[in-house]
């Protein structure tokens, strides 16, 4: 249940004031702590002409009917893995409204319960690859706890060969915030076909309210990836070459036929062209007689 920081009782004023509660930009709703059963909040002040004002927290929509001075508030006896939307809206004492800033957390994983910072990782990458192909890794990281939390490195390691993000690294998490980091990394042209294992590892340090920035425990993952044979270069594609021949026999008949049509029409226009030339040898023959 939420912890009760309201007034139970808003006094009306009388007043026609009819201006609301003022909302400065970049106002947001930040998470102060985070554990497996609670989320605690803050938000940046509203201001108002008359002075004061009071505040509705609204959870996933809907308003416990309790108004709050305060600029924090909390929420516990959750379960893991709980979503909340939480919204902040301001109000004066004449009961003008002004809607300000909203922000989703979620409750710690059940792993994280009794620890003040946890950091949890979600490593995505590609599975497999050809020899001088590429991976393609990504992570993603969620600040758990109640600290903030700075990733310091992200590394990939394969066949005794360390990958390490090398650019943009540096990822500081506040408390209830989430970031995604990623690199691509080459496989080596003469990477041996078949199964491989990879590392995945963070690095990380969080914000002890204490000591300063102290070093996390590392995350780390054993995972594998397959290296797979290239696709054979282009060759002919015989059966292709087959079916078109299979389809140009079917109209053969249209190009023999119309050959031979031709064929014949020359066969007649030189027995034709023949039969002038004998003729005409005939008619100068017989005029030469006797």
């Amino acid at each position: 249940m939420p912890l009760l920081l309201q007034a139970l009782i808003w006094p009306v004023s009388a007043s026609t004031d009819a201006t609301p509660p003022v909302w400065p930009s970049g106002s947001r709703v930040t998470a102060l702590s985070i554990t497996s059963s609670s989320i605690y909040i803050s938000w940046t002040p509203a201001t108002d002409d008359s002075g004061t004002v009071n505040y509705k927290v609204y959870e996933d929509g809907a308003w416990s009917g309790m108004y709050t001075m305060s600029t924090s508030y909390g929420h516990q006896y959750l379960a893991p893995n709980t979503t909340i939307a939480f919204q902040i809206t301001a109000v004066d004492p004449s009961n003008n409204l002004s809607p300000g800033p909203s922000a989703t957390f979620n409750t710690a994983p059940a792993e994280c319960q009794g620890y003040e910072t946890c950091l949890t990782s979600l490593f995505t990458y590609t599975t497999t690859s050809t020899p001088g192909g590429t991976i393609t890794v990504n992570d993603t990281l969620s600040n758990e706890g109640q600290d903030s939390i700075r990733i310091t490195s992200i590394t990939v390691a394969a066949d005794q060969v360390v990958y390490s993000l090398t650019s943009g690294t540096q990822l500081l998490l506040r408390v209830g915030e989430s970031g995604t980091r990623g690199l691509v990394i080459g496989v080596p042209q003469d990477e041996m076909i078949g199964t491989h294992s990879i590392v995945l590892s963070v690095s990380w340090d969080y914000n002890s309210t204490i000591d300063g920035w102290r070093q996390g425990n590392g995350l780390s993952e054993n995972r594998t990836f397959s290296v797979t044979s290239p696709p054979a270069p282009n060759q002919p594609n015989l059966s292709g070459l087959a079916s078109l021949v299979r389809g140009l026999a079917g109209y053969a008949y249209l190009f023999v036929g119309g050959y031979l049509a031709l064929a014949s029409l020359g066969v007649g226009l030189v027995i034709r062209n023949d039969r002038k030339k004998r003729a005409a040898l005939l008619r100068g023959s017989s005029s030469q007689s006797p």
